[in-house]
């Protein structure tokens, strides 16, 4: 991520410090208090210590299922900005009030100030994602989530830290009083330099029943499907984290026989994973939502957690022994092993949550953004309430831990399979780009030229059998191709080429059905907006030179009104994909061969004529 848009970038480091420390006090304080409430052991109303700490967290949870939907209306009718001040104020009020029971000693107190800092979270949660788009450009969201989705994570490991060493000072009382109040403090001081942003919907009427609006919300997201499916993917997100993080104290205790330093070692390992996965996200986005990137990074996610079962379910000691140290549990067979499958699921886990969230904030229509992040966020806590109580069962019918690890794992094959089907063309076009950038240098000139929504015709030269993969690649949507049937139905790549939505021609010779059935599938294509590529000149050049272009382009533009833009594709003359030299698929050269590809301004159907086209071509290609 963009070290300058936390540091020195106004519009957005405010914003992300002030996420930060509000992020680790929860966990500081999160922390020391079911630290306390463990070793000390507590007991209240009759609970035992682990009954008080497995409440804690439903406490802490409880507010996002009662506030969150009318924290979205409140987020959307007054300033983001203004908000976030008054809910830092309002941290450092509870903060007091846990001051006083960490003084007093009153596990009442604590435990009720818990619920307060989770009502604070869950009105502070719609702010945070919600003022993002306000403060950056939107070839920036990437970047802001990513900082955000890593920074986040790496607050919650640190808070996490200090509030288990502040317990353990001789004052642990004062130091995690002060402790708590200090950081709340320099959160209100960052949210002063936030940037005023402007209401989004002054006409919300915030309900303040809770129950009513909950429900209204949670119907809001489902009324589009995309939001839906996107909500449904995030949530499952929480859903295997919490049942991992939950997991993982009992993990290093039981199966690896291992001290409280290991399990603190593979908190680390998950949080750091989660930042460096935020970071591959970014890098790999292109500034653009890249919805492509979710179905490999969960089946990712799936690999290296079956991996981490089995190391498990195979790791061995002898129980007459102590519990091992850091050091001594790393000698062991498959230790280091299970610690990079976690780091790795992590990985995964960053470059599968981010391009969601930014996909959320950038399709969400702004004056709704900020409830269809709270209902998110109920769905969050829904989803994360099931993983504990899945869990639960499991453990309660006797599964071992490293078969739970399996269950999740085989379930997320099947989820990734499905968020597949949901995605076939954007994750085709992503895997097209990944392969373009192994092989080739590729430079895209003009990207902006190819609009956001509507109907689009891409009409290309034709130098290579992989210009079609090119053309995918450097468009930020699915392009739907048309594809020489013989190629489509004789290569054996058929069914991916259906995955990738391609449409299979023939000339009215060699199959007048199919070409009807072509230009049908175009037009409907066309109908609902989408992208349309093709190659006017019909053959790949057998001589590097530009061919006649057919008049087939013309009919195709006039079936809807659309625009065509035209793309240049210059390098891959020559490249072993080509007929220059040896031939195609002969003469294989390991350097990377440099591609530009250069996207023309758009050209409007109603004034389109293609020997106009075939003309900007020559002129692009100097022939």
């Amino acid at each position: 991520m963009s070290f300058k848009l936390i540091s020195t970038d106004r519009r957005f480091s405010p914003l992300f410090w002030t996420m930060f420390l509000g992020a680790l006090n929860d966990n500081f304080f999160k922390n020391a208090l079911v630290i306390i409430i463990a070793y000390k052991g507590i007991t209240l109303m009759g609970l035992s210590a682990q009954s008080l700490v497995a409440m804690a967290g439903g406490i802490f949870i409880l507010p996002f299922f009662l506030f969150s939907a009318t924290a979205g209306q409140l987020s959307d009718k007054f300033s983001k900005s203004t908000l976030v001040k008054y809910t830092k104020i309002t941290e450092f009020l509870i903060m007091l009030v846990a001051a006083l029971g960490f003084y007093t000693d009153n596990f009442y107190i604590l435990l009720s100030t818990l619920f307060l800092m989770g009502t604070q979270s869950s009105f502070f949660g719609p702010l945070k994602y919600g003022i993002i788009p306000q403060l950056i450009k939107r070839e920036e969201l990437v970047s802001g989530n990513a900082a955000i989705g890593g920074g986040t994570f790496l607050a919650i490991l640190i808070g996490t830290i200090i509030g288990g060493l502040a317990v353990t000072t001789e004052s642990n009382s004062l130091v995690i009083s002060v402790g708590i109040l200090s950081v709340s403090a320099l959160g209100i001081l960052t949210s002063l330099f936030m940037k005023k942003v402007d209401p989004v919907d002054e006409g919300v009427k915030p309900d303040f029943t809770f129950f009513k609006p909950t429900f209204d919300i949670i119907k809001l997201t489902i009324k589009d499907k995309l939001i839906f499916n996107t909500c449904m993917g995030i949530s499952w997100f929480w859903f295997l984290g919490a049942a991992i993080l939950s997991l993982l104290p009992n993990l290093c205790k039981d199966i690896f026989h291992s001290s409280e330093g290991v399990g603190t070692v593979f908190l680390a390992s998950f949080t750091l994973g989660m930042g460096t996965g935020s970071f591959f996200a970014e890098k790999l986005s292109q500034k653009r939502p890249e919805m492509g990137m979710v179905p490999l990074a969960a089946l990712g996610m799936s690999i290296f957690l079956l991996d981490m079962s089995y190391s498990a379910m195979i790791f061995q000691y002898e129980s007459s022994v102590p519990l091992y140290t850091a050091s001594e549990f790393f000698q062991q067979n498959y230790s280091i092993r299970a610690l990079i499958d976690l780091f790795l699921v992590s990985i995964f886990g960053g470059m599968f949550i981010i391009p969601q969230f930014t996909f959320l904030q950038d399709y969400t229509p702004r004056n709704i953004l900020s409830r269809i992040i709270a209902g998110n966020n109920i769905w969050n806590a829904i989803f994360m309430v099931t993983a504990a109580i899945f869990i639960m069962l499991l453990s309660g019918s006797g599964v071992s831990i490293p078969w739970i690890f399996f269950i999740l794992a085989l379930i997320n094959i099947f989820y990734s399979i499905y968020i597949y089907s949901q995605n076939t063309g954007r994750t085709l076009r992503f895997n097209f780009w990944l392969l373009s950038k192994l092989f080739y240098k590729v430079e895209i000139v003009g990207r902006e030229n190819i609009p956001e929504t509507g109907a689009v015709v891409i009409a290309s030269n034709h130098v290579s059998f992989v210009d079609w993969i090119m053309v995918m690649a450097a468009c930020p949507r699915p392009v739907r191709f048309i594809i020489d049937h013989a190629y489509y139905y004789k290569t054996g790549f058929t069914f991916w080429l259906k995955q990738a939505h391609l449409i299979p021609i023939a000339t009215r010779r060699e199959s007048p059905e199919l070409l009807n059935n072509a230009f049908q599938h175009i037009e409907d294509g066309l109908k609902d907006g989408h992208v349309i590529g093709l190659f006017p000149e019909g053959w790949i050049t057998r001589d590097g030179k530009l061919r006649k272009f057919q008049p087939g382009i013309k009919k195709i533009v006039s079936m809807q009104p659309t625009v065509v833009v035209p793309m240049v594709i210059d390098g891959l003359w020559g490249s072993f994909f080509s007929f220059e030299g040896k031939g195609v698929l002969k003469g294989f050269r390991l350097s990377k061969r440099k591609v530009k590809l250069r996207i023309l301004p758009p050209l409007d159907s109603k004034e389109f004529d293609f020997k106009e086209l075939e003309q900007i071509f020559r002129k692009e290609l100097n022939q």
